[in-house]
């Protein structure tokens, strides 16, 4: 039973403004998800980390979508145990511990001194970028764990009448503060630098741990486990796993375009080669976890996933599909600013406007879908949603060298309308394939698989285009009359290396489109009618 201790002043406050005060908390979290893509290019020339050595960077963002999916799922359940007030004024301190040392990296990096950690196979020539990435972790546990204690403020304040309005609208602002992150992160980063980024973060915590002081009760619940094995069993299988498959993956960035032609004899034509042992240990820890999920759940205790909703259909296809949508959609959210920087040489701003034109289509579509779900069965809805979305890849892979800005504008839209067509059958289908009780537990599963999609998808894509843009760069074979290392050739290589990374990354954009495709199998197994527990209102078991 829920237990409130607030004083008869604090119980007095209105549900909005505790509401609010959640979704402003959530919005801040959310826009750092998605602020630092556009800022990549001007990070990574910062760290001056070598062309051919950047798979590194991409744990710039993996990191955080690591720290989000582990955190997100275990502390809502944190939350019923310790009360929301204390957990949420937890998860924003750790949130901004971590913003602070985003800010500070390149200052740790040269002043503290990591080469011990070479003892454990870590490349620390970019000292300032191990303190940047583990920064980002810790900024994304506190993260992460916000959005579901949110989610529990509001289903805490709202009876069941106006929960799903109040729920909708948590929702609704994490998608707005992964919309507008690309942009606000382009204008700081264009006129101020990315360390700003972070450092604006701290100020803004100050005020919501004032407001959430002041009308978020303190509340405990029954005493009862949190499976934390289970978190950090999760945790340790996708970190060896993206280890695994990124190693020595990442993006071509600016520092693309200021390579000379000493980069060509570093590099090699032998391709990128994953990492067997890390990938074995992912398959261990995964196989644990799975193990300890079921014998917790057969307990009867909060295992982290119950793997038991696994077992409806529509559910697992769901699942999927919301899996490979999280792979293609990482890959637009990183590689179309990264493209407009390196390959087209604009400002961070302009990368920024590309981005939000695929970003401000995801809630249009996202409404749209919601509508055509009650219409035309939520399995033509989602099919609708990958189509146009892999309609946008291809004409994004057909990007030429002096793409204009009307081709960007065309694919863009038509691949953000996709994205938010799927959103709304995925949701709608997760929550009606399991029963009442399970609610929370699918929802909170099919955004981790998102995440984990996400994860996946930049770790092996870039694997495979670092590989790829080595093997073009060995290729290299200027004029015989050119002297090596002269201007002439120097300036040859560069407008050479720009043409490569314009091929590495349609094909990336191509390989995103193909995996939209992929997804229509599975969403072909959306069910076209909702389980007869659902539809009648009668709860039942999920066996």
């Amino acid at each position: 039973m829920f237990i409130s201790k607030a004083n008869p002043k604090q119980q007095r406050n209105p549900a909005m403004l505790a509401l609010l005060t959640a979704c402003a908390a959530v919005f801040l979290t959310a826009l750092d998800q998605t602020v630092v893509v556009t800022a990549l290019p001007r990070i990574i020339t910062d760290l001056q980390i070598p062309v051919l050595q950047l798979d590194r960077a991409a744990w710039i963002v993996s990191g955080y979508l690591l720290g989000y999916v582990i955190a997100m799922p275990l502390m809502g359940r944190v939350s019923d145990i310790y009360g929301r007030r204390r957990v949420f004024i937890i998860c924003l301190g750790i949130f901004a511990l971590g913003s602070l040392f985003c800010g500070l990296a390149p200052i740790l990096g040269n002043a503290i001194d990591i080469s011990f950690l070479q003892n454990f196979g870590l490349n620390v020539n970019s000292p300032a970028l191990i303190w940047l990435v583990a920064a980002r972790f810790v900024q994304a546990a506190g993260g992460g764990a916000i959005v579901p204690v949110a989610m529990a403020v509001a289903g805490d304040f709202y009876g069941e009448e106006r929960r799903g309005l109040a729920l909708g609208l948590v929702g609704l602002v994490t998608e707005a503060g992964g919309v507008l992150g690309p942009l606000y992160g382009s204008i700081i980063v264009q006129y101020w630098g990315w360390q700003p980024i972070f450092y604006l973060n701290l100020p803004i915590v100050a005020v919501l741990l004032f407001f959430i002081w002041r009308f978020i009760p303190t509340s405990t619940h029954l005493k009862e486990r949190i499976d934390l094995p289970g978190a950090l069993l999760l945790g340790a299988s996708l970190i060896c796993l993206s280890l695994g498959l990124s190693q020595e993956a990442g993006q071509i960035t600016s520092a693309t375009t200021a390579t000379t032609a000493t980069s060509a004899t570093s590099a090699t034509n032998s391709p990128i080669q994953n990492n067997p042992w890390l990938l074995a240990a992912a398959l261990v820890f995964l196989a644990c976890f799975i193990a300890l999920e079921i014998y917790t759940e057969r307990r009867k205790n909060w295992p982290v996933v119950e793997l038991s909703i696994f077992k409806h259909p529509a559910f697992s296809a769901t699942s999927l599909v919301s899996l490979l949508v999280g792979a293609a959609l990482i890959i637009a959210m990183a590689d179309i600013p990264i493209f407009i920087a390196t390959v087209l040489a604009r400002p961070p701003l302009d990368s920024g406007l590309a981005l939000l034109r695929l970003t401000a289509m995801i809630p249009v579509g996202a409404l749209l879908g919601g509508w055509l779900c009650a219409r035309i069965t939520r399995r033509w809805t989602a099919i609708l949603g990958l189509l146009p979305t892999a309609i946008g890849f291809w004409l994004m892979h057909l990007w030429p060298l002096n793409v204009n800005w009307t081709q960007i504008t065309i694919s863009t839209l038509i691949g953000g309308l996709g994205f938010g067509l799927v959103i709304a059958p995925i949701g709608v289908t997760a929550i009606n394939s399991v029963a009442k009780r399970q609610i929370g537990m699918a929802s909170s599963t099919v955004t981790a698989l998102r995440m984990v999609g996400m994860i996946l998808g930049l770790a092996a894509l870039t694997s495979w285009g670092l590989g790829r843009f080595r093997l073009l760069a060995a290729a290299f074979k200027p004029p015989a009359n050119l002297a090596p290392f002269s201007p002439g050739y120097n300036d040859l290589y560069a407008k050479y290396l720009v043409s490569s990374a314009h091929e590495v990354y349609t094909a990336i954009f191509l390989a995103a489109g193909i995996l939209c495709l992929l997804a229509i199998i599975p969403a072909l197994f959306l069910s076209r009618k909702d389980p007869l527990y659902r539809v009648s209102g009668i709860e039942q078991g999920t066996n």
